[in-house]
């Protein structure tokens, strides 16, 4: 595999007023699914840590509820890490490089064969896996949202961390005001924080609510703020679904800048590799020829695959300044 190309601080480039929805941003889908039963759940081969290091400021978690906790999963796969841990390696970064920002996407990935009850195989991997107890069920005794604050309380009790959320002590009526994210938010508003889109249901004061999301469509909310999604992923064919995602980018280039564009390149027959070898070939020959001008958030598979993908979405933002990417281990902060 070929050492990855460092961007760790390339937000540092861009002007302090720059809003968020204007900027071209790179992002992973199911950010976190690095292993996975021949391949089946597996759409990346990095870990968040080399993904944030890589230039990835949008990720993609899906998380299932078991035993009150929250774990990364990919439909039934669990993937061997918590939401905590999620959370460690994003404030470890942006401790470390406080210029940036992470867009941070959540979902409640209810497994397909939930109704099975203890005998799905979820439920079953779920005891088996080292994030489970082999002693007890996988039942829980709160909401998938109560459990997201109380881990969320846990790992960031001073309220510093995200941008439009925070968390309160477990049955605290407490609560503590916070900016909206919206198109008036600047990347000076949140450099050093992360920005939460929840995709699962919960409370207005939840972040960014993202929880209208149809399965394998384009899409846009209908009211504002607004966001703009295309995510045609089942096996739309090669050549469909570059045409898909080209049209969107551009549109996102000529789109109301106040609108949060989301280009989703990922798509799966009967893994996601495929796609990506497809795609991600021509998305950067695409993207290396293109002007500057937004392109949205960019999602992809396997990002690294041709290994200056990244280098090309960031690129194409219009404010940057200098953009000179180094080899892993010689990074002058690109």
């Amino acid at each position: 595999m070929d050492e990855v190309i460092l961007h760790t601080s390339w937000m540092g480039d861009i002007p302090d007023d720059a809003a968020l929805t204007m900027l071209s941003i790179p992002g992973t889908h199911h950010s976190a699914s690095v292993e996975g039963p021949l391949g089946f759940a597996k759409t990346q081969d990095r870990g968040l840590s080399d993904q944030l290091a890589a230039g990835i400021r949008f990720l993609d978690i899906r998380l299932a509820h078991s035993q009150d906790n929250l774990c990364v999963h990919h439909d039934v796969v669990c993937m061997e890490k918590s939401y905590a841990e999620v959370l460690t390696i994003c404030s470890d970064f942006l401790d470390a490089q406080p210029s940036e920002t992470i867009l941070l996407s959540v979902s409640n990935e209810d497994p397909v064969d939930s109704a099975l009850g203890k005998l799905a195989p979820s439920r079953v991997l779920c005891k088996l896996s080292s994030l489970g107890d082999t002693a007890r069920d996988c039942a829980n005794t709160r909401s998938f949202e109560d459990t997201f604050k109380a881990i969320t309380w846990e790992h960031d009790k001073n309220g510093s961390l995200f941008y439009n959320f925070t968390a309160a002590p477990p049955d605290s009526d407490l609560h503590t005001p916070h900016p909206a994210f919206s198109s008036e938010t600047t990347l000076e508003d949140v450099r050093g924080k992360i920005v939460l889109l929840r995709r699962f249901e919960g409370g207005e004061d939840i972040g960014f609510d993202a929880t209208f999301w149809p399965e394998n469509q384009r899409f846009r909310n209908a009211a504002a703020p607004f966001y703009d999604v295309e995510d045609r992923y089942q096996n739309p064919g090669d050549d469909d679904k570059f045409d898909f995602v080209v049209a969107h980018l551009e549109e996102a280039r000529r789109g109301d800048p106040e609108d949060l564009y989301i280009t989703f390149s990922s798509a799966v027959d009967l893994t996601a590799r495929g796609y990506a070898e497809a795609i991600n070939s021509r998305l950067n020959t695409y993207l290396a020829g293109s002007p500057r001008g937004r392109v949205g958030i960019v999602v992809m598979d396997y990002f690294d695959q041709p290994r200056e993908l990244v280098a090309n979405v960031i690129k194409t933002n219009a404010t940057t300044g200098r953009f000179a990417p180094d080899i892993a281990g010689v990074d002058r902060g690109s």
